[in-house]
């Protein structure tokens, strides 16, 4: 558990940086562009990968199917992500996969054929809530492409999440990364040809929106690499309402970068949303079979 909290934490402040450093860039370079850059961590594992070959080359079909399964999880979650990000606040993107845990209560008690425990539930109402009071009072203001992208971003994410943390007997963290930088190449690939757009901003800023946009590719590589090692050391829903603490950070830079200022019940949403992860990560959950 300690080690869990450890790497969660780390996730916390990679994945608010990375949300917040895309939300700018996004004024300059297309999707496409920035799924690329983020996969471009793969370089360093691509020397441990060659090392590992014979192994691979011992996984069976399933192993290989799962692996699949994973990297278009990974990749279609993304894609997503940045379509959301592009049309919706930071903090409002944020919020909507801030409802994943109550996904993974409904899809765990599913798998596990149980009803949520006391804290799952109370986890899951002030998830709800929360949401409620950051979209609902502002609902019509915000794009609905960008909404509808929030919503496929979680869902994707929320079984991805799943997967990841069953696959934990066939596949190490490294792996698990490999498997979801692979996906951000192909489906960046897939979005430039989709969305063309060249990068574009003013000469005097050039070399500093492609350092930018390469150090999207560090924090993204560093991001995977930490909420794998917390998958795999924690039962799915206190995992991902650790990484649900971005939230506040997200909130405060979205004011004070992009001027997009949350109202006081949305900001008593955000403190819901909070208080839902704190439960979360304490609700007892056992880890999944692995399968």
């Amino acid at each position: 558990m300690k080690n869990g909290l450890k790497w969660g934490i780390s996730s916390v402040f990679a994945i608010a940086s990375f949300t917040i450093l895309s939300k700018y860039l996004l004024q300059y370079f297309s999707v496409g562009w920035l799924l690329l850059a983020s996969g471009l961590g793969i370089i360093l594992l691509l020397e441990k990968a060659k090392k590992n070959w014979n192994v691979y080359k011992g996984w069976s079909k399933k192993e290989w199917k799962l692996v699949f399964a994973l990297a278009m999880l990974s990749g279609a979650f993304n894609i997503c992500f940045f379509l959301g990000l592009n049309f919706l606040p930071a903090s409002i993107m944020t919020m909507l996969l801030g409802l994943s845990p109550l996904l993974l209560i409904l899809r765990t008690c599913q798998i596990e054929k149980r009803k949520p425990m006391a804290l799952e539930a109370a986890s899951g109402l002030s998830a709800i809530t929360g949401a409620y009071l950051m979209l609902g009072i502002r609902f019509q203001s915000y794009s609905l492409i960008g909404i509808a992208c929030g919503i496929g971003a979680l869902v994707f994410l929320t079984n991805a999440d799943i997967l990841q943390g069953r696959m934990r007997e066939k596949i190490n963290a490294s792996e698990a990364v490999f498997t979801k930088q692979s996906s951000k190449i192909l489906f960046g690939f897939i979005a430039i040809l989709i969305w063309s757009k060249a990068p574009a901003f003013a000469p005097s800023s050039t070399a500093i929106s492609w350092i930018l946009l390469i150090m999207i590719g560090g924090l993204n590589m560093l991001g995977s690499f930490t909420v794998s090692k917390t998958a795999f050391a924690l039962p799915p829903l206190p995992f991902v309402n650790i990484l649900l603490l971005n939230l506040p950070i997200v909130a405060i830079f979205d004011i004070w970068l992009f001027n997009d200022y949350l109202r006081p019940v949305q900001w008593a949403g955000v403190s819901m949303m909070a208080t839902s992860a704190i439960v979360g990560i304490y609700s007892g959950e056992e880890r999944l079979e692995a399968i």
